[in-house]
């Protein structure tokens, strides 16, 4: 005998069932469903998979203490991003620490990681800016390496770029940095509705970007070449992603009246 759903879709077929209250009967109890999971705070929901999955979790910290390196005196918890696009196991007494020991899943394409010189701990000076003479650095962090504009100071935070992109760190040079720290640039604003369209520099190279919209530059592809247009046919493909959570989603009551 077939599961129920299958045999209330079969009366259905025969008309012994009207399909509006076979609908509707479903839409009454998802919506419960629903309200009930608005009443559950997300820090409930971390807390239970924290506790589910915590082996897992923090099973690659250093001597598996989930004591704060940074300040000292937080504990490492996992949290979900502020925007529900990706997880990370950071400190608790955020935003007082700001540490975050790893990420789980983020907005970036992810590939398989290549080893990279993780001998280098100490920043490398590569030259000065020949404008604002700040110093350019490559420097080694959680995510792996990037070069950074400026020294570190207290409530300013100096602009970056990733070099996770580079196999061989040892390679980049001033000119590379600071053509790196060009991005991200805004290309122009999208004709359909006026939104900014911006080349980025992602995890695994170069992408474009329309506000959830994103599409990977070709690696054949100099960025240099990348036009609103050539930025415009990218976002258009089939090698497209969404990231972040869409707004304006139809609530259940809405979908209720509509039965």
């Amino acid at each position: 005998m077939p599961p129920k759903p299958f045999r209330q879709l079969d009366n259905v077929s025969a008309g012994l069932t009207e399909w509006k209250g076979l609908l509707r009967d479903y839409w009454t109890r998802f919506s419960s469903y629903c309200n009930r999971a608005e009443s559950i705070h997300i820090h409930q929901v971390e807390k239970m998979l924290e506790k589910a999955f915590g082996d897992f979790l923090f099973g690659s910290l250093p001597d598996n203490s989930r004591a704060c390196p940074s300040c000292l005196e937080g504990t490492l918890i996992f949290k979900v991003s502020r925007y529900g696009a990706g997880y990370f196991i950071g400190c608790d007494q955020h935003p007082k620490c700001k540490y975050i020991a790893k990420t789980l899943y983020g907005d970036e394409e992810e590939e398989e990681e290549t080893p990279q010189n993780k001998s280098m701990e100490e920043p490398r000076l590569l030259g000065v800016h020949p404008v604002s003479n700040e110093k350019v650095l490559l420097k080694n962090g959680p995510y792996g390496f990037y070069v950074q504009l400026g020294e570190d100071r207290k409530d300013f935070t100096p602009k970056r770029a990733s070099v996770s992109h580079i196999k061989d760190v040892d390679s980049i040079t001033l000119d590379g940095a600071l053509q790196l720290l060009r991005y991200p640039v805004t290309l122009g604003n999208h004709p359909k509705d006026g939104h900014p369209v911006i080349l980025k520099l992602a995890k695994v190279g170069f992408a474009v970007r329309h506000r959830r919209t994103i599409a990977s530059v070709p690696k054949s592809m100099k960025p240099d070449d990348i036009t609103l247009e050539k930025a415009l046919e990218l976002l258009s493909g089939d090698n497209v992603r969404h990231i972040g959570r869409p707004k304006g989603k139809p609530k259940v009551k809405q979908v209720m009246e509509v039965l």
